[in-house]
């Protein structure tokens, strides 16, 4: 899917192998994907024996008797250029969008927002400069740090996908402001969020700059959201209740929101007031949308939830729940190569009519390596002596 030419103009536009005699930012890339299929927890020994696998000598296109030790991969991961990563991400991303269009809800794409967080030691991170995790600052070296990661999905493509160490970016306000501030979302796009992000400000930037979004308002008080000033433009009587299969929506207003200093929103949104038919909870839904109907509203946010579905497959089938290399330039160019491999096996899912996420991956192993192994057995007419020569045949 990805043409070699395309990967080397990107290795000499960001320079990847300035003074690298082996270890180069094509083999990595491909030796991180090729370990993410492994079904193994990675670690840099593992990837040292990969690394010596005819299939992927073969898939990598290295010489047999190329040899490296986990050392020397640390150390590479540690300085390799992760701007070589993310534009093979964005590269792949961009594809994906052109080729295949995820479920849509009245004609509108949902991407949904969310951040996902992993931990390691604090005095393992802290050996490699970094000096906090977002949780907060720690001075036990045997506390764990947490790293963030915040991406935008659309349920099938990663549109866009942030890296977070600071104690100040603990705040979802902070973290998810910013990633659907710097993705490029159409008129066609809803952004999806939950109640983590709660500035009124940042509402009113969205709207100002037209970005459309769908999110939950905390409930505050047993008679509703806090700072809230209601102008009704709808009202629903008792007869005239909306139910979904999940729902029974009883309110939908046109409303102002307040701040914390009692400064009114400059713009107008729409909260819609449910209650869950299953536990009775009562629901706060807003959005800056006025054209679609009041159940579009809440089955728009109910999509949220593939986001939850995404991040556990990233971290039970794609192992990202350990840093793989401890220094924020190893963590990132794992993170956008576990991102384009998982982007991959979503397609694969989708293209085959797969049920579950785990059997799409264990699928597409045995599919790779399977073309794996019929090339090298015609490369090497059937004679195993042949193997030691593989690139060459």
């Amino acid at each position: 899917m990805i043409p070699a030419e395309f990967l080397e103009q990107l290795a000499q536009e960001h320079q990847v192998d300035y003074q690298v005699k082996k270890l180069y930012g094509e083999r990595i890339f491909k030796l991180l994907i090729y370990g993410l299929l492994s079904g193994k927890e990675l670690s840099l020994r593992i990837l040292e024996t990969l690394i010596d696998r005819p299939y992927f000598k073969h898939f990598a296109t290295v010489p047999q008797d190329f040899e490296t030790d986990h050392s020397s991969l640390a150390e590479r991961l540690g300085h390799i250029k992760v701007s070589y990563f993310k534009a093979i991400f964005d590269w792949v991303s961009q594809q994906m969008s052109q080729h295949y269009t995820p479920e849509q809800i009245a004609s509108y794409k949902v991407v949904r927002f969310d951040s996902t967080l992993v931990a390691l030691s604090s005095k393992l991170l802290k050996t490699q400069g970094i000096r906090n995790g977002v949780n907060r600052s720690k001075s036990n070296d045997s506390d764990k740090l947490e790293i963030k990661f915040t991406v935008g999905f659309d349920g099938l493509n990663v549109n866009n996908a942030l890296f977070f160490n600071q104690q100040e970016d603990l705040s979802e306000d902070n973290a998810l402001g910013e990633i659907i501030r710097n993705t490029s979302l159409s008129s066609k796009d809803i952004a999806v969020f939950d109640r983590g992000l709660a500035k009124r400000k940042t509402y009113d930037e969205f709207s100002e700059h037209h970005i459309q979004f769908v999110t939950r308002l905390k409930n505050g008080t047993k008679n509703g959201p806090k700072h809230l000033k209601v102008n009704c433009v709808t009202k629903i009587e008792p007869s005239e209740f909306i139910c979904t299969d999940t729902l029974q929506i009883h309110q939908d207003d046109e409303v102002y929101l307040y701040d914390a200093a009692s400064q009114k929103t400059k713009q107008t949104f729409r909260m819609i007031v449910a209650d869950s038919l299953r536990t009775g909870q009562k629901m706060y839904f807003l959005t800056n949308m006025f054209g679609l109907s009041a159940a579009e509203v809440t089955e728009v946010y109910k999509q949220r939830w593939k986001i939850e579905v995404f991040f556990k497959f990233l971290k039970q089938e794609m192992n990202f729940k350990h840093f793989l290399s401890r220094n924020e330039n190893g963590i990132q160019a794992v993170l956008y190569t576990t991102l384009i491999t998982a982007m991959l096996i979503y397609i694969y899912r989708q293209v085959n009519r797969i049920e579950g996420y785990k059997m799409a991956k264990l699928l597409f192993i045995n599919d790779l390596e399977a073309d794996f192994l019929e090339t090298i057995i015609e490369l090497c007419q059937g004679n195993p002596r042949l193997l030691a020569t593989l690139n060459s045949c």
